[in-house]
């Protein structure tokens, strides 16, 4: 045999060593292990495990509140927060008649913007400046303050004043 260097050695002991401990572990370790169960020998009983799951679960039974919103959730909603605008306008338009056969729009004032002299209202979900015209034809905005905007309405020829919703 030639003679072997030192590395080489070194790398036989240790795959020397691996397979003592592969030998200890699949031969002698498992004849030491903790005790095994017999099988003439009674487990823990099922009907004990079920009862105390069973108390477990009565003890946590939905409280009267709870399954009001369970119930609460799964019925229609009328006014539905997470509409589209086009579907929101087109709800309202549906909803609401004004006078003389005329449907009225109604116009929510739901946010104020002030950066500098620059003012901001928000009606309907759309930002508006001074002076510009609303979407809903016939509307014109005309002053904003925080707690409430002036808007002109060109068909009656008046103004209505709208207060802030939060």
């Amino acid at each position: 045999m030639a003679k072997l260097k030192k590395r080489e050695i070194v790398i036989l002991a240790i795959a020397a060593l691996f397979v003592l401990y592969a030998v200890y572990v699949y031969l002698i370790a498992d004849r030491q292990k903790g005790k095994k169960v017999k099988p003439d020998q009674e487990t823990v009983k099922v009907e004990a495990v079920v009862s105390g799951i069973t108390g477990e679960l009565n003890k946590s039974k939905i409280s009267d509140f709870d399954h009001y919103v369970i119930q609460r959730t799964q019925t229609d909603w009328d006014k539905n927060p997470f509409l589209k605008r086009e579907l929101y306008r087109a709800w309202l338009a549906k909803d609401s008649k004004g006078k003389d056969g005329v449907a009225a729009v109604p116009i929510i004032y739901s946010g104020y913007i002030e950066t500098g002299k620059n003012r901001l209202a928000v009606l309907n979900g759309i930002e508006y400046r001074v002076g510009e015209a609303l979407q809903e034809e016939g509307f014109v905005l005309k002053k904003i303050m925080p707690s409430k905007v002036v808007i002109f309405d060109k068909r009656i020829g008046s103004n209505l004043e709208i207060p802030l919703q939060e």
